[in-house]
């Protein structure tokens, strides 16, 4: 009786829930035919994105043009990351952002809302951009931004 019991109070705390918190979906196949990261089937990752192996597009995001995710990054929410921008380690876009020309964000990035990451610009480190933040054309590393 007590290892049934044991095994009962057991399940909750074994149990996964998957990529996008179980969201049904397919590992990404890159151009090369390298199998990717995880994409939710209401997502959309383009032909000529990198899906890197680790990461998450959940939700309705999207993926497109030349841009690359690696890492573990998580692109969820209706963010959007395009052309040629990359976002990787443990970085999170999310919400309604969007990052987009040669932007990048890495390390334990966030950026979310409404904000949008263009140009040049480069977010690292714990930096949070979020409401209607617009930053381009220069590296952030620390702080909120809104």
């Amino acid at each position: 009786m007590k290892a049934l019991v044991l095994l009962l109070i057991s399940f909750p705390i074994l149990a996964t829930t998957g990529p996008c918190d179980g969201q049904s979906g397919a590992y990404h196949i890159n151009a090369g035919g390298e199998a990717g990261g995880f994409v939710a089937s209401t997502a959309r990752a383009g032909e000529r994105t990198y899906i890197g192996k680790g990461t998450q597009i959940c939700d309705y995001a999207q993926v497109l043009n030349s841009a690359q995710i690696t890492g573990n990054a998580i692109i969820r929410d209706n963010a959007k990351v395009y052309d040629n921008a990359r976002v990787w380690g443990n970085a999170i876009v999310f919400e309604n952002a969007e990052v987009f020309e040669e932007a990048g964000v890495w390390e334990n990035a966030q950026v979310f809302g409404n904000s949008k990451v263009y140009g040049f610009a480069g977010l690292r480190g714990n930096v949070q951009v979020h409401g209607i933040a617009r930053m381009y054309d220069a590296t952030y590393s620390s702080g909120q931004y809104y």
